[in-house]
């Protein structure tokens, strides 16, 4: 979740908004596309559908990706019905469709959950630039450089191959521009 460029936009000083409703959205998100999703991945665990936290094993993963996708739309649904600029939501949107073609795209290949997660918070950044916010170039330079670092680490643990950390990143790019064209 592109949540730092979320946490820029509404701090952004064109919208201001409520402290307290501030740190209610952060507690939102914050446990629906983490804690919610860990907690279900623990459950999984317990009842044998996953073999550890990792989830290293392919057939194994689509399943967490899906429930996943289920807290992450809530999420943008809530968002989207908050007195909140639309982008906000609009970015949990992208979110949503990256995580659940994630899942699917996983029932064929391996592809790389951190590179789509660097992918859709370089996403994010481009969207907010290309709306005129304001000039995200120093971050989207930055979601390259930690894409290119995240990319040659899991290549050298032979977690992935490198159709997988290329297809993980450029999905989360394409995901928030998806959902920012949707809006």
């Amino acid at each position: 979740m592109p949540s730092y460029a979320v946490y820029l936009l509404l701090n952004n000083s064109s919208f201001k908004m409520n402290e307290k409703i501030g740190w209610l959205i952060y507690a939102l998100v914050f446990l629906n596309t983490c804690l919610l999703p860990v907690f279900a991945t623990l459950v999984l665990k317990k009842l044998g559908f996953i073999t550890s936290m990792q989830i290293e094993i392919q057939h194994e993963r689509s399943t967490p990706y899906f429930i996943s996708f289920i807290f992450f739309t809530s999420t943008w649904w809530l968002l989207s019905k908050a007195p909140l600029p639309p982008i906000v939501a609009q970015l949990m949107l992208g979110a949503s469709i990256a995580i659940l073609f994630t899942g699917f795209i996983n029932l064929a290949m391996k592809i790389s959950a951190h590179l789509v997660g660097v992918g859709g918070a370089t996403g994010a950044f481009l969207v907010l630039g290309l709306d005129g916010f304001q000039d995200f170039s120093t971050y989207i330079i930055a979601g390259f450089f930690i894409a290119g670092c995240l990319g040659w680490a899991r290549l050298q643990l032979n977690a992935h191959r490198p159709v997988e950390v290329y297809s993980g990143f450029l999905l989360g790019i394409f995901c928030q521009v998806m959902a920012d064209k949707l809006s």
